[in-house]
């Protein structure tokens, strides 16, 4: 069965394709407009499609006999958003959780050793311990709170276990979760807050999940813990948020995802006291990562078989 690449990547996507001896016919492109040069025949002939979200939207409607759309990243908001419904979505899991895991220790570590206020040190030249102002922490004894108990949420559990933390999860039903010390539901956040050092967000966005971090919220935070959010932008009311900073309501916070992306220059969130703000990178997808769960499902699809990491449009994950 025929097929489109589509994506930034789609030379790579091509070369991974092609070692491993296969005689599908597959075309590819970089943008939608080199897509969409395709003749009308030759995109009705396409039955599965490889391809980033922001590229496959702009593409949909012209591929008339999809049957597959293998998304290049876990995040398909964008493609939940369309209308069209008439095949099957897969996207990327089990790749992030160490990408997103080493992302959430080297913020927590630069909080925990003061990294920002050495370097400053440095630049003043000023020799800072703790007879000057340094108070340096640790990780062991400290508490993390992960909203979301997925493949990442679990895979952040597991690393900050191993670094001696205490890791509480919240999920939308109760169940055994090795990686946690405990879990409890939305319900049990104001006691499970109130223990938190870290908190953080990996959850998708859902309609449960929308704007959960709210002024409510926050304030059941201790003023002393730390805000992570690299699940969506959509969970956070992003002026209680800063709100919260500015009056110290929390110690800082550290964003990966924002509601409008790229950020706009004029937001409030590039003034913010104690806020570090990432350009959504804290997971990058690797080509050859994706690949292979694009592999394994392509076998699967030929063979008729069901697929895997398959999003269910009715829960939008």
């Amino acid at each position: 069965m025929n097929g489109l690449i589509l994506s930034k990547d789609a030379q790579t996507y091509l070369n991974l394709s092609r070692a491993q001896q296969t005689n599908f016919v597959v075309h590819h492109a970089s943008t939608s407009a080199e897509a969409l040069q395709l003749s009308n025949d030759a995109l009705a002939r396409v039955h599965w499609l490889l391809a980033e979200p922001a590229l496959a939207i702009e593409v949909l409607d012209q591929l008339p006999n999809l049957r597959w759309l293998q998304s290049t990243w876990a995040g398909v908001e964008r493609l939940l958003a369309h209308p069209r419904r008439d095949y099957i979505l897969t996207n990327i899991r089990g790749v992030f959780a160490p990408l997103i895991s080493e992302y959430v220790l080297a913020h927590i570590l630069a909080h925990e050793r003061q990294l920002s206020a050495h370097r400053e040190a440095q630049k003043n030249r000023v020799w800072f311990n703790d007879h000057t102002g340094a108070h340096v922490g640790t990780l062991r004894g400290k508490t993390m709170l992960i909203l979301g108990i997925g493949s990442i949420g679990a895979g952040v559990a597991q690393t900050m276990r191993c670094l001696g933390m205490r890791v509480f999860g919240v999920v939308s039903q109760i169940r055994h979760i090795p990686e946690c010390d405990a879990v409890g539901t939305m319900g049990d956040l104001p006691a499970l807050l109130s223990h938190a050092d870290y908190v953080v967000n990996t959850l998708p966005n859902t309609p449960a999940t929308q704007s959960i971090i709210d002024i409510n919220f926050l304030q059941q935070m201790k003023n002393t813990a730390i805000l992570i959010n690299v699940g969506r932008g959509q969970a956070v009311v992003e002026n209680d948020l800063v709100h919260a900073l500015h009056t110290h309501q929390i110690a800082g916070a550290v964003l990966d995802v924002y509601r409008t992306e790229p950020l706009p220059p004029e937001h409030v969130f590039w003034d913010a006291p104690n806020l570090t703000l990432t350009s959504h990178t804290a997971a990058p997808s690797f080509p050859a990562d994706v690949f292979k769960i694009f592999w394994h499902n392509y076998q699967r699809f030929n063979a008729q078989h069901a697929l895997s990491h398959v999003v269910d449009f009715s829960k939008g994950y």
